[in-house]
């Protein structure tokens, strides 16, 4: 059984994607461990949480990480008949170099989104945030399922210059700096690894589905029969953010919002 992934910045419709593959003949897909993203029952591979930011801190925990929890024994052992097996998930980038290494036959795919629309959909500012993909405004009171995802998240490494402004920095700022990093880490693996890595854009999906999936299918050596009908089971399980945007456009963040925005697009460059 082939083993592959699929990384993200998040809000990038991974959800969908999974449950679309799952639906190609012969492939088990998993969103973040869970087959199909079927949350209710027993997720088919270990779970990575909160280990998602110790990987991001260090190399070397990632690929313990990996080796204690996406190694072809854990793997060998699963209870599926497929011919691959493809895990999309939000933890993926930070673990991406050690899933390649250890696994030479995997391929990646990054899909990335622009750098606005996934400030303003990642930034909440009120209320409960039911897809808590990004950080929340410092002052936000949080409901014990934030807590416990914000715990995961990646931040900037003690004693980092980042770090050492974190505390000053707004919700936008920290999500602008959580898609430099995660689009960092994707762009380093393609460095490494070219041809096994994809990078797509988010906005090429809502184009032309078909033609989007496909290019994940070609790249990852999956079937392509029967697309269409992969993504008309799928269609009804898009995640929303159902408060919708709480924060404006880059036209109206501070000065200092944009200019960090800025920095950040300046060192990804275009993708």
């Amino acid at each position: 059984m082939q083993f592959h992934a699929i990384a993200s910045t998040g809000r990038t419709a991974t959800t969908f994607l999974a449950r679309a593959l799952d639906n190609l003949d012969g492939i088990a897909a998993c969103h973040e461990g869970y087959r199909a993203a079927d949350k209710d029952k027993t997720p088919l591979l270990p779970l990575i949480n909160l280990e998602n930011r110790q990987a991001y801190f260090s190399a070397e925990k990632a690929r313990e990480i990996v080796a204690a929890k996406r190694s072809g024994e854990v793997l060998a052992k699963l209870d599926i008949e497929a011919d691959a097996l493809v895990d999309v998930a939000y933890y993926n980038p930070v673990i991406a170099m050690a899933l390649l290494e250890q696994h030479p036959d995997l391929k990646l795919v990054g899909i990335i989104r622009v750098l606005e629309p996934f400030v303003r959909s990642a930034t909440a500012m009120e209320g409960e945030d039911l897809l808590p993909v990004g950080w929340p405004d410092p002052v936000k009171p949080l409901s014990p399922r934030e807590r416990f995802i914000e715990m995961g998240r990646i931040k900037p490494a003690k004693d980092s210059a980042d770090a050492q402004s974190w505390d000053g920095w707004s919700a936008i700022m920290r999500n602008i700096w959580l898609w430099r990093e995660t689009n960092a880490l994707l762009l380093a693996a393609l460095e490494r690894f070219g041809e096994r890595v994809l990078l797509l854009p988010f906005e090429e999906l809502s184009a032309d589905a078909p033609a989007f999936l496909a290019r994940i299918a070609d790249h990852l050596g999956l079937p392509t029969a029967r697309i269409p009908e992969a993504l008309e089971a799928a269609k009804h399980h898009h995640n929303r953010k159902s408060a919708g945007y709480q924060i404006g456009p880059l036209t109206e963040w501070s000065e200092e919002e944009r200019n960090f925005a800025h920095d950040a697009q300046t060192r990804i460059g275009r993708i």
